[in-house]
């Protein structure tokens, strides 16, 4: 397996922008924070910050996240030259970077949960978390796997239960490798959303769903709405249709698969 470092994922990346820079750290409470700090002293863009462990982790909602030793826990600093409506692309541009390299390193069929997940068999095996500065003159996209992380480590998520990648291949994931995939699919599918390709975004995410099509409960602002996954619009937003009809854009939220039958 290749070394899992700096240095060892930094040696012939061949990205032209994300992690031609990357600070290192045993440990972190969060690489979102520090990534948020760093980009208001104005770091170059597509500088990475990875840790071994993070001891305050969170996902969206300010959720924890597990961050133990074996995962790949990280965030990327971009400055993207996007009109705001389409900012919230990015983080679906970075759930379907992610699930095609875990999909080309260890053959897994990864798929993505809206907004920004990515499943093994319907279990929950990436988070990725994007926040924004003000008017999104930088964005961090924080990117975290359960590569080699130990069934007792992960957490248990009500109607999304976690995995690893070790769990579902049966052996451990060699992590150099698949940092180095992830970077590039990133910076390639980020290059593709600058260069006007937002619509090829929404089509990508949309093949490679796993909520579409399916009954959905969604709790947003203090509402709970139920029916089907219908699509998503050019902006991200998830379409959801009630059982009279009524189609509601659904902007943020949290979802669950609603089994029929």
């Amino acid at each position: 397996m290749e070394e899992y470092t700096r240095e060892g994922i930094g040696e012939n990346l061949g990205t032209r922008l994300i992690g031609r820079h990357i600070r290192w750290h045993d440990t972190l409470p969060s690489t979102n924070d520090l990534a948020a700090s760093l980009a208001e002293i104005q770091v170059p863009e597509g500088t990475v910050i990875v840790a071994e462990e993070q001891t305050a982790g969170r996902g969206r909602r300010g959720r924890p996240w597990t961050s133990p030793r074996g995962g790949i826990w990280l965030s990327i600093i971009l400055r993207p030259p996007l009109p705001l409506p389409q900012a919230p692309l990015i983080g679906l541009a970075a759930a379907t970077a992610v699930a095609r390299a875990i999909r080309v390193t260890t053959g897994l069929l990864a798929r993505v949960k809206w907004p920004n997940d990515v499943l093994i068999e319907g279990r929950k095996v990436v988070g990725v978390l994007v926040e924004a500065g003000p008017g999104a003159e930088w964005v961090i996209v924080g990117i975290g796997i359960n590569a080699n992380v130990p069934r007792a480590a992960l957490p248990a998520e009500t109607g999304y239960p976690a995995t690893s990648l070790e769990e579902a291949l049966g052996h451990p994931v060699d992590r150099g490798v698949l940092v180095r995939t992830v970077l590039r699919e990133l910076e390639r599918k980020y290059d593709e959303l600058c260069g006007g390709g937002a619509l090829r975004i929404v089509r990508t995410w949309r093949e490679m769903a796993d909520t579409l099509g399916r009954v959905v409960r969604v709790e947003t602002g203090g509402a709970v709405l139920e029916g089907s996954a219908d699509d998503i619009d050019d902006s991200g937003a998830l379409l959801v249709r009630e059982r009279d009809g009524v189609v509601h854009r659904v902007i943020a939220g949290e979802i669950v698969i609603r089994e029929v039958g």
